[in-house]
């Protein structure tokens, strides 16, 4: 037991937030739904017909069923608004006029169960659901299955001419029927006779989806699913019969100023009314803040948001003291403790998971450290699988446009996976990267993902107790590397970080780049030197170097600083020696005057010179052998000396292969093609699945 501090209980009532985004994604989709209806009836037709919506991600607490049921209300309130630009042309202005004056039927797929006089029939049951469901919801009472039966037919003809009277609608008017709750459907295998295949196995979506398939014969009728389900996979072929096929749409994560909105529309469910914000903001704690500070831990997923807030409310209502500042109610979301409780509905698929599950889930830790999407395409192959891997570990996907996700890993969820023993040290570094903040850095970037792979491998190449080539060169190369003794300690914890200075968008030209201020330096160094952690800079071309990290000798007190300068990269301009002098000057300089030159002789600092590409008499002087200047030496004419305790390494060509691996280097010189912001399209999983066996082959 944890004790009382943080404890789940359920003690406010969650208000609704406006989703826009989410209501202009769904209208969009039930307009297509709408236009493709014609391709039902023309049996030459071999395009697929969108037949229903599940709402994902399928996790707990997404706010799926308070979405769906709000959903034409909030048609209404935006309708003049951010969904105006929707009704872009006649066609789209009729359809939205029309969903404004539609009526939703809510259909809970929970109290689906067998009904007389045709037991453990799914059709009939479904049908006897939908008429009580609608009964219910406009208070009519409603007869026996055996009673129903006699009066309405087996057919959709005749079911929704009753559905529309009981409702009080129109022929002409949409009906949207909300199916709740799929997941019940995995739980009916013995309840219903349900059709086998020649393995004598049973897939009650398809049963499912091919009786919703022949209701949208009909017209102005549209089907919403949502739920939990373990057994809705989007590869699961029984599920997509012919004309039938899936389309999913994620719920978009709550933004800060949502967060914002949700605080002040909350109130405490005893009788008082009381905003959750202002018993949880003191008035030296705004309510952005806090906002902030639950962003930053929940990633804006809903149910954990709720989660998180209900734990915060009975932790400040027990001590009876708000909050005082952000730092303080960030520390109490820090505890191990407060983490661990609310990630217990989440974890579970995780940290039960196969090996196959658990290969999975370490190629998704690297997606979301670099912000790469996935795609879901409507012609579904086995290729695809990692949107059933978000799926069935209960993670949140983030829709970054139509078909296309990130995964997310809040930092709850990364702090109970963290401290698994079961867990790699490849995953253990990815887990504290993602812990440590959110790197926006990384998102949509070639040079990112580049220099974070450089990063990662570095570390467990240079931390590991097996002897490797990578190692044994640096030994070759460099004095001071010599004199560190490596194995170093196991980076324990090790995780990225923005570095510190001001953001400042330049020129992609890599001598356009600029270096820190002295204070920066300062302070990077200062905190390099003291902790375990790897440094990139926030912005993409602007700033000396791309990496730095700390080596610590284990058996004495001698610390070497490392900055990595990953030039070129997928550049057609390649590099000479006047900017690898330049980078040098930048990074060894620098750090010299303000550091070393006042620091014990034990402490150092040294300069990797990466590159996929240098200039011709830089290759012809490195001579396929990669160089290392020492303290003291000048480079050749351009009148540079390596200051004191420094070092500069450049790696030639065939040692960056070695370093990243010849065919990892191709794959992403492949997905990322000439430009800085890629689309990730052919960033795929064989590629991710190599970066990581590559990754755990130093372990």
């Amino acid at each position: 037991m944890f004790g009382d501090k943080w404890v789940p209980r359920d003690t406010f009532k969650p208000g609704f937030v406006d989703r826009e985004e989410d209501v202009y994604r769904v209208t969009e989709e039930l307009y297509e739904l709408q236009e493709s209806r014609k391709q039902l009836w023309d049996p030459s037709s071999s395009s697929y017909y969108r037949l229903t919506i599940p709402f994902s991600p399928h996790m707990f607490g997404s706010g799926k069923t308070t979405f769906c049921v709000n959903y034409l209300e909030l048609i209404r309130r935006f309708s003049e608004t951010s969904i105006a630009s929707f009704a872009s042309n006649s066609s789209k202005k009729e359809f939205l006029d029309k969903l404004k004056t539609s009526t939703l039927l809510y259909v809970d797929l929970r109290d689906l169960e067998p009904t007389e006089p045709k037991e453990k029939r799914l059709k009939w049951a479904l049908y006897y659901l939908l008429y009580r469901s609608a009964c219910s919801q406009v208070g009519l009472s409603f007869m026996r299955p055996q009673d129903v039966y006699k009066q309405i037919p087996l057919y959709p003809e005749f079911l929704l001419p009753e559905l529309r009277k009981i409702l009080g609608i129109s022929s002409e008017q949409f009906l949207l029927v909300a199916f709740d709750e799929i997941g019940a459907l995995d739980e009916s295998y013995g309840s219903f006779d349900l059709e086998r295949t020649q393995d004598g196995e049973v897939f009650p979506y398809k049963d499912f989806f091919r009786i919703l398939w022949e209701l949208c014969l009909e017209d102005n009728l549209f089907f919403i699913v949502v739920g939990k389900s373990e057994g809705l996979r989007i590869k699961n072929s029984a599920a997509f019969g012919p004309r039938v096929l899936l389309h999913f749409i994620s719920l978009s994560p709550l933004n800060s100023s949502s967060i914002v909105e949700f605080l002040e529309k909350s109130h405490l469910k005893v009788q008082t009314q009381s905003r959750v914000c202002d018993i949880l903001c003191s008035y030296s704690f705004s309510v952005n803040e806090l906002a902030e500070a639950l962003l930053e831990y929940t990633d804006g997923v809903p149910g954990l948001l709720t989660r998180a807030v209900n734990m915060l409310l009975n932790f400040v209502q027990t001590r009876g003291q708000s909050f005082g500042s952000k730092d303080e109610c960030l520390s109490c979301m820090n505890e191990d403790s407060f983490q661990r409780i609310c990630a217990e509905p989440f974890i579970q698929p995780i940290s039960t998971s196969d090996e196959d599950k658990k290969t999975e889930f370490g190629i998704l830790l690297m997606m979301a450290l670099f912000h790469i999407p996935f795609k879901v395409y409507d012609a579904l192959n086995s290729g695809y699988y990692l949107f059933d891997a978000v799926n069935e570990m209960g993670l949140y996907r983030y829709p970054i446009e139509q078909d296309t996700f990130q995964v997310l890993i809040p930092k709850v969820f990364a702090g109970n996976f963290e401290y698994l023993s079961s867990r790699s040290l490849l995953e253990k570094i990815l887990l504290g990267s993602l812990k440590l903040e959110p790197v926006d850095c990384f998102f949509s970037s070639k040079c990112r993902v580049f220099e974070g792979i450089v990063a990662i491998r570095l570390i467990l190449m240079l931390s590991s107790k097996v002897r490797n080539e990578f190692r044994e060169l640096l030994f070759q190369l460099s004095a001071i590397f010599k004199e560190m003794k490596l194995p170093i300690r196991e980076p324990s914890p090790l995780g990225y970080m923005r570095s510190v200075g001001v953001s400042e968008s330049t020129s992609e030209s890599n001598k356009k780049r600029k270096t820190y201020e002295t204070n920066e330096w300062n302070k990077i160094i200062h905190e390099a030197l003291y902790f375990d952690k790897v440094y990139i800079p926030e912005d993409t071309n602007s700033r000396s170097p791309d990496i730095i990290f700390k080596l610590q000798s284990p058996v004495d007190s001698k610390v070497l600083i490392v900055g990595v300068a990953c030039k070129g990269r997928w550049n057609s301009e390649r590099i000479g020696w006047s900017d690898i002098i330049e980078e040098a000057e930048k990074f060894l300089v620098p750090i010299y005057d303000q550091v070393l030159s006042n620091a014990p002789v034990k402490s150092h600092c040294m300069l990797i010179v990466v590159s996929t590409k240098l200039a011709f008499n830089v290759l012809r002087e490195l001579g396929d052998q990669s160089r290392c200047y020492s303290s003291g030496m000048s480079i050749e004419s351009e009148s540079f000396t390596i200051p004191s305790n420094c070092e500069l390494v450049i790696l030639c060509e065939r040692d960056v292969e070695m370093l990243i691996d010849k065919e990892i280097l191709n794959g992403l010189e492949r997905a990322f093609s000439s430009t800085d912001r890629p689309l990730f399209g052919d960033f795929g999983p064989d590629l991710l699945r190599r970066v990581r066996h590559s990754f755990l082959s130093w372990q």
